[in-house]
């Protein structure tokens, strides 16, 4: 109960509501890489955010701004909070943690004996300290993430994954929709996937044949005729 008069008091308040949200992100992505969008028919969204977030070179989309050329202040202050060489999904979480820890830590040992029950005028300030404060920690943090999302995009980029092998991990891979398992040193990667023609099942072994750069997806082709619908 304690925990959660400080989740809800209007200075960490904001905070929770952005930790509810990954949360509940983090679940859908659980789901997802259950094949959720097989099972409830999603439209063809084919629930790219996670697909995108497993692979570097796709998952942040702030990269891809300061890549095109682009100035101007909002990308100085993009590339200096580390958003050009991090993901964007695990750049917010970090925040996340750091806002919420930061604000709940606040509010019990500083901000709470200062100021009983702060009103809007009080609660907006500490809301406004605590996310500048959560932003410095999370460039700190994130500072040696760089390096490694850096590499890690540089091996695996596009054109390195063609003509590698992997598997269907979707129900099934189509011309429209399709996810494969690529696998790495570590945890294997999610690619979003299309087929070139045929329907092949969960567990069918494909190679990559092309990328499609403007849809963002790789094309498969089944290296066996076994588990083809």
């Amino acid at each position: 109960m304690e925990l959660w008069n400080i989740a809800i008091s209007a200075p960490v308040l904001p905070a929770t509501l952005l930790m509810c949200m990954m949360l509940g992100w983090a679940v859908l992505v659980l789901v997802g890489s259950i094949d959720l969008h097989h099972s409830i028919h999603l439209p063809d969204a084919d629930v790219d955010l996670p697909v995108d977030v497993a692979v570097p070179h796709s998952g942040n989309g702030a990269s891809e701004v300061l890549t095109s050329g682009k100035t101007g202040f909002s990308i100085l202050a993009l590339r200096w909070l580390n958003l050009s060489g991090v993901p964007i999904i695990v750049w917010t979480c970090i925040f996340t943690i750091v806002w919420w820890t930061f604000s709940a830590l606040a509010w019990v040992t500083i901000d709470s004996k200062l100021i009983d029950e702060p009103g809007k005028l009080w609660s907006t300030v500490l809301v406004i300290r605590n996310l500048i404060v959560a932003l410095f920690v999370t460039k700190v943090f994130t500072n040696p993430l760089k390096r490694a999302f850096n590499f890690e995009a540089s091996v695996n980029a596009p054109q390195s994954l063609i003509g590698k092998e992997c598997e269907i991990s979707s129900s099934e891979a189509t011309p429209d929709f399709g996810l494969v398992k690529f696998p790495t040193g570590g945890a294997p990667l999610l690619l979003n996937v299309r087929t070139d023609g045929v329907h092949l099942t969960k567990g069918t072994p494909v190679w990559i044949t092309h990328y499609d750069e403007k849809r963002r997806v790789y094309i498969v082709s089944a290296t066996t005729t076994k588990k083809q619908l």
